[in-house]
C-alpha cells in the first residue's frame, strides 16, 4: 500500500515549476513544432476525434512526474513501463534531467515531438497555465486528477469553468477533473492513480466506465478475481467536456469489446445517453448499467398520482428497459453479467439444464430458477436413455443429481456433461461444483474445460465450498473461458439479465408511426391549455384530451339546478355530479363526487349540497362549477398518465386504476413516443394483463381499444410535452371486447404549476 500523504505532498509547486522551466527551456532540444487546432470559442466542440487519441495515445506527457515511487506521479511512469506502453513517454518536471531511465523535460513545450495525451499532476491553481501550455503544444487529451472543483462550491465551479473554456478553445478532451484517470490495457496504457492493481493486467473484452473512481477500482479487482479482465477503465470525475456516454461510445467502436459496464450517478445529457443506447443496440453489444442514488426524489407535483408513482428509480429502469440497457442493482452484478457476454455464445433459447452431485443444491437451483422465471429443460427421451446407465440410484431428470458417482466412476462425469449439453431441449448448461477433495478436483475441472472449448451453447459454472476449495476457483478464473459464480443466486440473476437482453434484441425493429399531427386539433388543445389555470379543471382537461381522440365520458357543466336536471335528462339517468374548484383535484377524497343519481329530485338536492360544500372556493378565477356526467361503469379499471421527467421528457404510465391505484402501485412506465410493442409490454408487466383476459369469470376486456388509446395519448404527450407537467386519466373503464374504453376523470397540471 502506498503512502497517501507522500502522494499528496509530491505534487510540484507550480511557481517553482514555471521558474525553473523558464530558466532551463533553452537547454532542451527543439523538435518539430506541433500545429495545434485553431482555438475557437462558443458552444462545446465535437471532441470525438480528440477522445480517440486520449483513449489510445501514441505518446503521453506526465506533467509533474516525480522520482518518488510512492506517489501517484511517480507510479504513473513505472506502470506505463511495466505494462509495456509502446508509445512515447515524456516525464515533465524542471527539477530533473532524467526519471526512471527516461529523459525529463522542463515543460510540455520542450518535448521534441507531438503529444497525444497528458497526465497532469499539478495543484488546482496551476492548472489553467498548464492547460494553456498543453493547448499551445497541440495536446489532444488530458487527465486532470486534482479535486476541489464544482463538487466543493462556487469558487471551485468558477475554476472548473475556466478550465472548460481553455480546453474547449484548444480542442482538448479532458478526463476529470476530480477523477482517478483511465486505462487502455490492450495498449499497455495506464493512466490510473490507484494504490493497488492486480498483478496480471492482460486485457479482456469488457469496458468499465464509472462516475465513482473508488467503486471502479474495487470492481476491477473483483472482476479480475472472477476471470473477467477489463479492456478499458475510465473514472470520469466531473466530466469537464467529455461525459460517460462519450467514453462508452468510443469503447463500443472497438471490435474486441463485447459489453460496456457503466456505474452512473447521473447523466449530463440524456439525449447523448439515448443515442449511445441506440448505438449499442445496433452494434449488438449490451450496456450494463448500475444507476447510483436511486432513492425516490420528491415528486415535483403532489397533485397527480402519476407524479407520485413515476419517481427517479422507476423512470431510469423504464428508460433502460425500453432501450435494452441491462439495469443491475448491485455493483458486483456488473461483472457477473459482463462475464456472460464475454465468455458465452448467444443462447438459442432460455431453457436451462443443471448438472450437480448434490440433490439439495439441485432443489435450491430449481426453486430459484422458477422464482426468476427461468425455464428448466425437460430432457428428451434420447438424453434420458444416455444418462440412465451413468446413474446408480438417482433419476435421469433435470436438475441432474449425479450423487457420488463422480467419485467412484470419474468417467461418468464427462459423459454426463456431454449428454446434457447435446440434449435438444437444453439451451444453456449450468454446472455446480462444490466441496470435493483436492485430488478429485482436476477430475472435474479438466473434462469441463475440454468440453467448453468447442461448446456451441453457453456453459455457466457455480463453484463454491469456501476457502478449502479455493484452488479450483483460481484455476477456473485463470483459464478465463467460462463464467464462474460463487453461488446460485448471483448466477441466476445474471442469467436472467442475459436472457432478457437477447430476447429483446430478437424483437423485430419497429418504426415509430405517430398519428399524423392534426394541426387544428393541436392548436385548439393549446388554446384550452392557455385558457386554464396552472391546474386545469376536469372539464377543461377532458376537452384537451378529446382533441387527440381519447374517449371521454359525456358531460355538461351546470350553472344552476335547472341546468343540472336538464343535463341529466339529456344524458340519461343514472348520472354523476362532481364539484369543481381550485385545490380540489382529488374530488372523491374531498367528498365532491356523488354517484348513481337516478331521479331529477336527487340531482336537484345533490346540486344544492355540492354548492354548499364549495362555498368560499373558486375555479380559474371564477365561481366553482358543477359537472354532470353520464354514469359509467363496467370493465377493468386502468390508469393512464404522463409525467414530464427533467432528464427524459414525457414518461407514459399505465397500470391498475381506480381509487386504489396508489395503494396497489401496479404500474409500468415508458418514455414517449411509444411503439405498439412498448404498449404491449407495459400492459403485460402489470395486473392489467390478467384483468383484460377475464379475471375470475369476467368477460375479456377490449385490450385493443385501450392499446390504441395509449398510443394516441403518447402522441399528445410528445406534441404538448413542453406545456404539461403531468396528466392523470383515472379511471379508464376498459369494457368488454368490441365495446371500447371510456375515461371518466382527468387531471392536467401545466408546466408552470411545478415551478
Amino acid at each position: 500500500m502506498f503512502n497517501l500523504s507522500a502522494m499528496r505532498n509530491s505534487i510540484l509547486n507550480i511557481d517553482e515549476y514555471m521558474r525553473i522551466a523558464d530558466s532551463r527551456a533553452s537547454h532542451r532540444p527543439k523538435g518539430p513544432p506541433a500545429v495545434p487546432p485553431e482555438p475557437e470559442t462558443g458552444s462545446a466542440p465535437d471532441l470525438s476525434g480528440q477522445l480517440k487519441h486520449l483513449l489510445d495515445p501514441a505518446s503521453v506527457a506526465v506533467i509533474g512526474a516525480s522520482a518518488n515511487t510512492q506517489s501517484w506521479s511517480g507510479r504513473a511512469l513505472l506502470e506505463l513501463q511495466r505494462l509495456g506502453f509502446r508509445g512515447g513517454i515524456y516525464p515533465v518536471n524542471p527539477k530533473h534531467d532524467e526519471l526512471h531511465g527516461l529523459p525529463c523535460y522542463p515543460s510540455v513545450a520542450g518535448i521534441p515531438g507531438p503529444v497525444d495525451a497528458a497526465l497532469i499532476f499539478v495543484p488546482k491553481h496551476a492548472l489553467p497555465d498548464v492547460l494553456e501550455e498543453c493547448g499551445a503544444k497541440g495536446v489532444r487529451g488530458a487527465v486532470i486528477l486534482a479535486s476541489g472543483f464544482s463538487e466543493t462550491g462556487a469558487e471551485g465551479r468558477a475554476t472548473e469553468e475556466t478550465l472548460r473554456e481553455i480546453a474547449n478553445r484548444h480542442h482538448i478532451a479532458i478526463c476529470g477533473p476530480n477523477c482517478l484517470g483511465f486505462a487502455n490495457l490492450a495498449r499497455g496504457f495506464m493512466g490510473l492513480t490507484a494504490a493497488t492493481f492486480p498483478a496480471d493486467l492482460s486485457p479482456g473484452r469488457t469496458a468499465l466506465i464509472s462516475q465513482s473512481g473508488q467503486l471502479m477500482m474495487v470492481l476491477l479487482a473483483r472482476a479480475h478475481d472472477q476471470g473477467v479482465h477489463l479492456r478499458y477503465l475510465v473514472s470520469t470525475g466531473n466530466e469537464l467536456n467529455v461525459e460517460a456516454a462519450d467514453y462508452a461510445r468510443a469503447a463500443l467502436a472497438d471490435p474486441e469489446i463485447t459489453s460496456v459496464a457503466m456505474a452512473l450517478e447521473g447523466l449530463r445529457s440524456s439525449a447523448k445517453f439515448l443515442d449511445l443506447a441506440r448505438a449499442a443496440q445496433a452494434a449488438r453489444k449490451p450496456l450494463i448499467a448500475l444507476k447510483l442514488g436511486r432513492s425516490e426524489r420528491a415528486a415535483r407535483t403532489a397533485l397527480a398520482h402519476t407524479g407520485k408513482m413515476a419517481g427517479a428509480q422507476r423512470t431510469y429502469a423504464a428508460v433502460f428497459r425500453q432501450h435494452n440497457v441491462i439495469a443491475v442493482d448491485d455493483p458486483f452484478e456488473l461483472a457477473d453479467v459482463a462475464a456472460l457476454f464475454e465468455k458465452c455464445p448467444t443462447p438459442r433459447g432460455p431453457r436451462v439444464s443443471v448438472v450437480s452431485f448434490s440433490g439439495g443444491w439441485c432443489g435450491v437451483i430449481a426453486d430459484q430458477a422458477e422464482e426468476l422465471g427461468i425455464p428448466m429443460a425437460d430432457f428428451t427421451d434420447e438424453t434420458t436413455e444416455k444418462l440412465r446407465p451413468l446413474l446408480d440410484f438417482t433419476p435421469p431428470v433435470n436438475p441432474l443429481d449425479l450423487s457420488g458417482n463422480v467419485n467412484n466412476h470419474p468417467e461418468r462425469w464427462p459423459a454426463s456433461l456431454r449428454a446434457v449439453l447435446d440434449d435438444d431441449n437444453t439451451d444453456i448448461m449450468v454446472v455446480f461444483i462444490h466441496q470435493v477433495r483436492a485430488e478429485w478436483r482436476d477430475n472435474l475441472i479438466d473434462p469441463l474445460l475440454e468440453i467448453a472449448r468447442d461448446a456451441k451453447k453457453p456453459i455457466l459454472v457455480i463453484y463454491d465450498g469456501g476457502k478449502v476449495v479455493e484452488d479450483g476457483w483460481d484455476r477456473l478464473a485463470a483459464d478465463r473461458s467460462l463464467p464462474i459464480y460463487r453461488g446460485s443466486r448471483p448466477m441466476l440473476t445474471a442469467l436472467r439479465h442475459f436472457l432478457d437482453y437477447h430476447a429483446r434484441q430478437r424483437r423485430p425493429d419497429e418504426t415509430l408511426t405517430a398519428t399524423p399531427r392534426d394541426t387544428a386539433a393541436s392548436a385548439t388543445a393549446r388554446d384550452a391549455l392557455n385558457a386554464g389555470g396552472p391546474v386545469l379543471s376536469e372539464h377543461r382537461a377532458k376537452t384537451v384530451l378529446r382533441h387527440y381522440g381519447l374517449p371521454m365520458v359525456e358531460e355538461h357543466l351546470a350553472d344552476n339546478r335547472a341546468d343540472a336536471v336538464r343535463a341529466a335528462t339529456e344524458l340519461g339517468f343514472p348520472v354523476v355530479l362532481k364539484g369543481l374548484a381550485d385545490g380540489q383535484e382529488h374530488k372523491t377524497e374531498a367528498g365532491l363526487v356523488r354517484l348513481n343519481l337516478s331521479t331529477p329530485a336527487e340531482v336537484e338536492t345533490t346540486f344544492g349540497d355540492l354548492k354548499d360544500a364549495l362555498s368560499g372556493h373558486s375555479l380559474e378565477g371564477g365561481p366553482p362549477a358543477i359537472l354532470v356526467q353520464k354514469m359509467a361503469s363496467g370493465g377493468a379499471e386502468a390508469i393512464l398518465g404522463m409525467q414530464n421527467d427533467p432528464d427524459f421528457g414525457p414518461m407514459i404510465l399505465v397500470g391498475t386504476g381506480g381509487t386504489m391505484t396508489e395503494l396497489l402501485d401496479d404500474v409500468a412506465l415508458r418514455r414517449a413516443p411509444l411503439t405498439p410493442a412498448d404498449v404491449t409490454e407495459m400492459i403485460d408487466e402489470t395486473l392489467l394483463a390478467r384483468l383484460f383476459d377475464g379475471f375470475r369469470g369476467a368477460p375479456r376486456a377490449d385490450r385493443t381499444a385501450f392499446e390504441q388509446m395509449v398510443l394516441r395519448f403518447s402522441d399528445l404527450a410528445v406534441d404538448l410535452g413542453d406545456r404539461i407537467e403531468s396528466i392523470d386519466i383515472n379511471p379508464v373503464f376498459v369494457r368488454p371486447e368490441g365495446q371500447g374504453c371510456l375515461a371518466v376523470d382527468a387531471l392536467i397540471v401545466k408546466a408552470e404549476a411545478a415551478t
